[in-house]
Parts: structure tokens; C-alpha cells; sequence
């Protein structure tokens, strides 16, 4: 990420306070995500992120008054104004700096309806957004742990890996199906699914 810019990630507390004031649906997202899920905290972050609808996008545009959004996708980074970002172009991801400072968080551009979130890489794959977007007990909502792995899971890093050892034995057996049925056959994820899920 550093080649396209230093990373400052927000304070965790400042990112939920900015976001709620969101006038949309909303959830954090990465390792952060799964680290709410947990209760607890076992690696570094680089970046905080977090999630909305596509289609609320746009409303984003007064929320960031005083910030800089550039839209990421391919490798590089386009100046964002309010526009609708589009699925075809890869757009899903903006990172959002104070004017000419390193990039604090990352809005990630997820999919869904009123009544369903939508798996980006699969639009057949639908959840009911209270199965998909669960809620800390401070009231912070986030993706589910299962459909944070399965993001992960594409394009795996060292970070990615650490999460999956340290998350995939604590999830609920719902969650492990999922996984179970949603990764490849010949990814290595399958190998710490399995004990957990026929235990």
C-alpha cells in the first residue's frame, strides 16, 4: 500500500464516531471486524476500514466534507467527488486522507438491497443483512466473521492467514459451513475448517 502513499490508520473510536453519523446502513469491516467479533485484539493493523452499500455511496459526499476520497481500484487511486462507483470498473474500495496527509481508512463498497447484503464476488450468494452485519456489545455493527474470512481468502497475506488461524476455531458451526461450502476445494483454509466443524 505505501506505494501509493503512507498509512495513518484513524483511531478505531474516531472511525465508529465519524460513521455514525452516516445517514445509511453501515458496518466495519477487515480485521477489525473479527477482532469485534472475538472481544479481543491479537495483531497490528496497517489500515481500518469500513463498509456501506454501493448505492449509498454518493451519500458519503457530505459525511467527508474537510476529508480527501480517492477511488482505488487496479493499482491506482482517482480523485472521488460524490459520484456512483461502479461495480464494472472494479471500484470497491475509497481511501479517504485529510487534504495531502496519509491515508487514515478505507471505505469498502459492499452490495445489497433493503433487505439483503450481496456477496460482491457472487451476487447469487444472499444473506439477510441481520446474518450478514452482526453487532458488538457496544453496539458497533460489523460483517460477520465467516463472510470476512471468505474476502480474505482471495489473494491471502501473512495478516490474512494470522486471522484465519486465530478466528476459524471459535466460529459457530453456521459460519464453518459456510466456509466449508464457499471455499475452493484445494484451499488451505479447508484444513483448519474441518476439525472445527466435525468436532
Amino acid at each position: 500500500m505505501d506505494d501509493l502513499g503512507p498509512w495513518d490508520p484513524l483511531p478505531f473510536g474516531e472511525l465508529v464516531a465519524l460513521m455514525d453519523a452516516f445517514d445509511a446502513r453501515w458496518w466495519i469491516a477487515g480485521g477489525h471486524a473479527l477482532e469485534l467479533h472475538l472481544g479481543r485484539s491479537w495483531r497490528r493493523h496497517d489500515d481500518i476500514d469500513a463498509g456501506v452499500c454501493r448505492s449509498d455511496v454518493p451519500r458519503l459526499h457530505d459525511l467527508l466534507a474537510g476529508w480527501e476520497a480517492f477511488v482505488a481500484s487496479a493499482g491506482r487511486l482517482t480523485e472521488w467527488r460524490g459520484r456512483p462507483v461502479e461495480a464494472s470498473r472494479n471500484e470497491n474500495n475509497l481511501w479517504v486522507r485529510r487534504p495531502g496527509g496519509p491515508w487514515r481508512f478505507d471505505i469498502t463498497v459492499g452490495g445489497g438491497d433493503d433487505h439483503e447484503w450481496v456477496y460482491r464476488r457472487d451476487p447469487a450468494f444472499r444473506l439477510p443483512w441481520d446474518r450478514a452485519v452482526l453487532c458488538s456489545s457496544d453496539g458497533v455493527p460489523y460483517l460477520a466473521p465467516g463472510l470476512q474470512l471468505l474476502f480474505k481468502s482471495e489473494n491471502v497475506r501473512a495478516k490474512d492467514r494470522r486471522d484465519a488461524e486465530v478466528v476459524i476455531p471459535e466460529l459457530d458451526p453456521w459460519s464453518l459451513d459456510l466456509l466449508d461450502a464457499r471455499l475452493p476445494r484445494d484451499h488451505p483454509w479447508r484444513r483448519l475448517v474441518a476439525p472445527h466443524r466435525n468436532a
